[in-house]
């Protein structure tokens, strides 16, 4: 599961750096969008691929091909969804309910026996607007500029 933060973490660090640069720079035009939803739609069809691949291997109890390939596209629409984009697959309820519990869960270790590998309770408590929220009102008190004039690190050859 610490993993599967990591990753957390960098997608919603992603999202926060994706909807600043489209409000800075306007350029989240309907192309864009068509072109986002096109490589989501590219990355469901290779999710499928390597799904059928890993289960050619046999059975994995508790779960069916199908069912992975309903959570790819539950995750897919959500990750659209944060991007502020439309979803596409529709997919009503988490199809894994069991596995949001497994990957989100706190991990407990014996101090005498071995290291906990959870990175804080924030990681999997709370929500990240909240923490967004935190760190944009710190910006904004420390009267930090959202656009700061700094020469360019790509010039003209000279």
């Amino acid at each position: 599961s610490w993993s599967v933060r990591d990753e957390s973490l960098h997608c919603e660090g992603i999202i926060k750096l994706f909807h600043t640069f489209a409000q800075e720079t306007g350029c989240l035009t309907q192309s864009v969008k068509d072109d986002i939803s096109d490589c989501c739609q590219q990355v469901v069809r290779l999710e499928d691929a390597f799904i059928d691949l890993a289960f050619e291997m046999g059975p994995v109890e508790g779960m069916t091909p199908l069912d992975v390939k309903r959570y790819i596209r539950f995750i897919a629409d959500w990750r659209l969804q944060q991007l502020g984009l439309k979803p596409i697959y529709l997919i009503g309820e988490h199809p894994l309910p069991w596995l949001e519990a497994q990957l989100n869960g706190v991990e407990h270790a014996n101090f005498f026996e071995t290291r906990a590998t959870e990175y804080s309770k924030a990681a999997t408590r709370g929500d990240w607007g909240s923490t967004w929220d935190i760190f944009d009102r710190r910006r904004k008190a420390q009267d930090v500029p959202d656009s700061v004039d700094e020469p360019s690190l790509i010039t003209a050859a000279e």
